[in-house]
């Protein structure tokens, strides 16, 4: 992985900032009669140029994390070499999702638009935080799957976790969600998922899918932080792969 300390101050020292309405005022230094460009904040919310939703960029980590305005799920991404130059953001099924070109410019690759539209960082934002919980909340979300992925396949589904830190049961209550959310993804496509039983939220040291007869297992780093989980996406698409039939 390319490290956080060389991609800021190499490629994103480019990066750009319109000032928003509520830090635009008379007394701010940043004002101008003409458009200045200054530093864009650790964690900014970026406006696609098209007009749609954008989304939110938190850079205070190792890994980078973006979570679209339109939806709920926050994504870890990974740093790679672009061809051509800059440094391309890819999701963990390895999608590229953001581009940062050697000058700062950003380009997004949102689903609604494969080929890329241009994004503007254009007022800070909170940190993307993992959420908390307690013990009766995973065990809540637990049965609550087991409720869903019933209705999804109308029949029984066991739905089992293992033991995890305090600090990172909200991590494993969110995986459930989005193990959730992956199955609904797959079932959607077509998977042919009959002869699954069980599945199991397993902590482990790193994000993983694995597929063990009848059990499905996603593992996650309860630790780990956003990095630490599947996404809906990748876990969907294992799924998709695997279409495993009565």
């Amino acid at each position: 992985m390319i490290s956080r300390r060389r991609l800021l101050l190499g490629m994103l020292s480019g990066l750009t900032i319109r000032p928003s309405a509520a830090w635009a005022g008379a007394d701010n230094p940043l004002r101008n009669r003409r458009e200045r460009r200054v530093e864009v904040p650790d964690v900014a919310q970026f406006h696609r140029q098209d007009g749609r939703r954008g989304f939110i960029l938190d850079r205070t980590g190792e890994v980078w994390l973006l979570k679209p305005l339109d939806e709920a799920e926050v994504l870890a991404l990974t740093a790679q070499r672009a061809p051509g130059g800059g440094t391309s953001f890819v999701s963990d099924w390895g999608d590229e999702v953001i581009r940062v070109s050697s000058i700062g410019a950003v380009t997004y690759y949102p689903e609604d638009q494969p080929n890329g539209v241009i994004a503007e960082a254009w007022e800070p934002a909170r940190p993307l935080r993992t959420p908390e919980a307690g013990v009766d909340e995973l065990r809540d979300r637990s049965t609550r799957a087991a409720v869903e992925l019933a209705e999804l396949f109308g029949r029984p589904m066991q739905v089992e976790y293992g033991a995890a830190p305090r600090d990172g049961l909200g991590l494993m209550v969110e995986a459930f969600d989005l193990t959730v959310e992956g199955f609904r993804q797959a079932v959607g496509l077509g998977a042919e998922l009959d002869g699954l039983q069980r599945v199991k939220i397993a902590p482990a040291e790193a994000a993983d899918i694995e597929i063990e007869g009848d059990l499905f297992v996603v593992k996650v780093n309860p630790l780990g932080g956003y990095a630490g989980r599947p996404s809906s996406t990748r876990i969907a698409r294992a799924l998709l792969a695997a279409s495993i039939p009565a």
